[in-house]
């Protein structure tokens, strides 16, 4: 009896709604990369209107941008932009990384059937930039609220022990992990010998460049792979709702 119940055709207003979330699914398999583009859009504009409101006494609109984006970003005005003598909801460091995004979005669109994703291992050299100049500036506010220098030693070996052993576990330890790894002892023995570091402008832009650009082209073919795949499914289902 349960295999009989479980073979009928879907009938009615359930299968209305089935067909219907299958359209939009298809769609979004089809215009995935514009919807992201619009999201990223809207997600790097918006900060900068906050100011702008703010400076014309639209206190409300303003407040709600600046609370809607104190959850993703620490919002310090020494490493944020000013419009008008007031405060952009993002970081610099942010709107680098997602403007980028954007950018690499829009040329995406030119090269999606030739462009392949570079492998993780090369992806993670993407990274190595922001994580030095962040690390290295926070460390520095640590050794300034006076963390010892030994402690924070501690910390970076314990750190890259407990890296080296997950990724050992999962047989991805490979010379790119090594080299990766060498950048935090010598991070701690540029500031135990040069002094503290001091992030800038031009820094937390270049930094947050380099990792947009390596993620975008790291995740957009793969994005556009998964929504390929899922739109032939989905145009399956389709095709045979029909007959």
């Amino acid at each position: 009896m349960s295999e009989l119940v479980q073979n009928q055709p879907v009938t009615g207003f359930r299968r209305s709604l089935v067909l219907w979330t299958n359209r939009r699914i298809g769609w979004l398999s089809r215009h995935w990369l514009a919807v992201f583009n619009t999201f990223l859009f809207l997600y790097v504009g918006l900060p900068f209107l906050a100011p702008l409101l703010l400076a014309n006494g639209f206190y409300q609109a303003a407040d709600a941008i600046y609370s809607l984006y104190s959850a993703a970003c620490h919002q310090f005005p020494s490493r944020a932009y000013f419009i008008l003598g007031e405060q952009v909801a993002l970081c610099q460091r942010d709107i680098a990384i997602y403007g980028t995004l954007l950018i690499g979005g829009l040329l995406f669109s030119l090269v999606r059937h030739q462009l392949k994703p570079p492998a993780l291992r090369w992806y993670v050299f993407f990274m190595m930039p922001i994580a030095l100049d962040a690390g290295l500036a926070m460390a520095s506010e640590w050794l300034a609220a006076g963390v010892p220098m030994i402690t924070l030693w501690a910390i970076g070996l314990i750190a890259l022990g407990i890296t080296s052993g997950i990724l050992y576990s999962q047989n991805y330890l490979t010379w790119h992990s090594y080299v990766f790894f060498a950048f935090g002892p010598l991070a701690l023995i540029y500031l135990q010998f040069f002094g503290p570091h001091q992030s800038s402008p031009f820094l937390r832009n270049l930094t947050g460049f380099i990792l947009g650009v390596g993620t975008a082209w790291y995740v957009y073919p793969y994005l556009d792979d998964s929504f390929e795949d899922l739109g032939e499914q989905v145009n399956l289902k389709l095709a045979n709702s029909a007959n």
